[in-house]
């Protein structure tokens, strides 16, 4: 079932996408999780001033990710380069730990659904 299906439009707070597969070869861009495509998904099932909250250790894909949200119109805060060098809170996935001690930056933003989404 899609998450449509389960989920009503305007109902979610937050989704939260901790890295995801940054599907690094450019014809594969429309499966990444910060796609257009996507990012229109959830601003359908947001509410009013939903957010939502991206990170990841790549820093193509958070580049990509960046240029996607704004394009879309959704309002970024607390962009950081380098999380753990911020006083930012956060919860530290295991995944991000293995990362963190090879001395790898992690990128997070946080994105607020835009004013008028198109439509579907």
């Amino acid at each position: 079932a899609g998450i449509e299906e389960i989920v009503a439009p305007g109902e979610v707070d937050r989704f939260y996408i901790n890295f995801c597969d940054p599907w690094p070869k450019a014809k594969h861009a429309k499966r990444r999780l910060t796609y257009h495509t996507f990012l229109d998904r959830y601003a359908r099932l947001l509410k009013d001033g939903g957010e939502v909250h991206f990170k990841t250790d790549n820093e193509g894909l958070f580049m990509f990710s960046l240029e996607e949200f704004k394009e879309c119109g959704w309002e970024l805060k607390n962009v950081t380069y380098d999380l753990h060098s911020t006083d930012l809170p956060n919860v530290k996935t295991e995944y991000e730990e293995k990362f963190s001690k090879k001395g790898q930056p992690i990128f997070r933003l946080e994105a607020i659904k835009p004013k008028v989404q198109k439509e579907a």
